[in-house]
């Protein structure tokens, strides 16, 4: 199926959704809150399949280079202290892992360029293969977990591949 019919498909659904949350909300005011949310779910799944279809099944994501330019094997993971970079020993995110590089978290480009470089880095973005999927917030449980779920576009390869086309440096504008 091409990119446009893959996109039509999927916009063609998210509507469907939104007129039974539209509909739902007019019949039953909030008494239908679940079936409300779950269409809304829906809707906001299927408008982010479009999304990714309309460009291809890549996304941009953010990768480690060396000083060199080269694609360093590593994926971003949240730790307590915040996101870093688990550095893998193979190209194989699943793999073992050589130790983690903590990302700057200076507001200003070259701050964060000149912190990175220090460590023997660069970050910039790469076009991966990616896939929607259902995230939320790990802590929530019950209701407050259940409606704190929604989609998003995220890698399909584990975080990690060299199957990726370059994007942009992290410190320059996004063309």
């Amino acid at each position: 199926m091409s990119n446009e019919k893959q996109v039509s498909k999927h916009t063609d659904a998210a509507e469907r959704h939104e007129a039974l949350r539209a509909e739902s909300i007019e019949r039953s005011d909030t008494d239908g809150f679940v079936s409300q949310w779950a269409n809304g779910l829906a809707a906001q799944r299927e408008r982010e399949e479009a999304l990714l279809a309309e460009h291809g099944g890549r996304w941009a994501f953010p990768a480690l280079f060396d000083l060199t330019g080269e694609l360093v094997p590593a994926k971003l993971i949240r730790t307590q202290y915040g996101n870093a970079w688990l550095l893998l020993s193979t190209d194989d995110p699943y793999g073992s892992s050589e130790g983690l590089v903590s990302r700057s978290r200076a507001r200003k480009a070259e701050r964060r360029r000149q912190t990175m470089a220090a460590k023997g880095y660069r970050e910039g973005f790469v076009y991966a293969t990616a896939r929607v999927a259902v995230v939320g917030d790990s802590a929530a449980t019950g209701l407050s977990g259940a409606t704190s779920v929604r989609y998003s576009i995220v890698r399909s390869d584990g975080g990690f591949s060299r199957d990726v086309i370059f994007a942009r440096w992290d410190d320059e504008d996004f063309q």
